[in-house]
């Protein structure tokens, strides 16, 4: 009779590891519109969340960070049984907490535009299919394309936006986003849009007491896109022999 005990002991250990196993997802879940328009929801180690999310109480960080690629604004809302959360505007930050109810189901859209979307069901069950995100459809052409787009120094942080950078024809830099120049910006991921139209001047940045990063080359005309993850401190953007800017990234 003891050594039944034991091994029923031992098989209910394992039916809850196994059960469990499902729901070792992050509880912090990062919930944005990419530069196409579509809607992301992810967790901390930028997995998707998919179609199922296990049942509990998640903090959301949002950044609703205003217009995409193609100049599509976008209101986030996150909505079903006990949840209904809706962006101020189109250029919200915040963190709020929803809990999912098992068995329920929820739906991020963009109120702007209904047709993006995605839908989860509340469960621990493994997803037969993963849904895909619809994205917008515009008339609206895309900027030229880039030669590469990729990420430097990108880690578990928050996507901040996007920064607008421009190399004029007399070789004169600038540096800005919605509009205003770069001043100050929140540590995070941001995409730089690099416009260089001088044969002459490049692009770069550079954080106090770190290496360079060439966004854009000398002899280099076109546009570029690349993501940097900016650390908090004392950044500088430049060309080779010319004076270089300060902008601050805080914390």
């Amino acid at each position: 009779m003891a050594r039944c005990s034991s091994l029923l002991v031992v098989l209910i250990a394992a039916l809850v590891l196994v059960g469990g196993s499902q729901a070792t997802v992050s509880q912090l879940i990062y919930a944005y519109f990419d530069v196409d328009g579509g809607i992301q929801f992810r967790y901390a180690d930028s997995s998707n969340v998919g179609s199922t999310i296990p049942p509990g109480t998640y903090t959301i960080n949002l950044n609703n960070n205003g217009a995409d690629d193609l100049g599509v604004d976008h209101i986030y809302h996150l909505f079903g049984p006990g949840v209904d959360y809706k962006a101020a505007n189109v250029d919200t930050q915040a963190t709020f907490t929803a809990t999912f109810q098992a068995g329920a189901t929820y739906t991020a859209q963009d109120d702007l535009n209904p047709k993006i979307h995605l839908t989860m069901v509340a469960t621990n069950a493994v997803p037969a299919v993963t849904t895909t995100t619809t994205t917008p459809t515009s008339t609206t052409k895309k900027p030229p394309a880039p030669t590469s787009s990729d990420i430097v120094g990108s880690g578990i942080v928050p996507f901040r936006g996007k920064l607008a950078a421009t190399v004029s024809v007399a070789g004169k830099l600038a540096l800005s986003t919605k509009g205003k120049p770069v001043n100050t910006l929140r540590a995070g991921l941001y995409t730089f849009i690099v416009v260089d139209q001088s044969a002459k001047r490049g692009f770069s940045i550079e954080k106090l007491k770190s290496n360079a990063i060439a966004l854009t080359g000398v002899g280099y005309k076109g546009t570029h896109v690349k993501t940097v993850d900016l650390k908090a401190g004392q950044w500088t953007f430049f060309s080779p022999g010319i004076p270089k800017s300060y902008f601050i990234v805080n914390h």
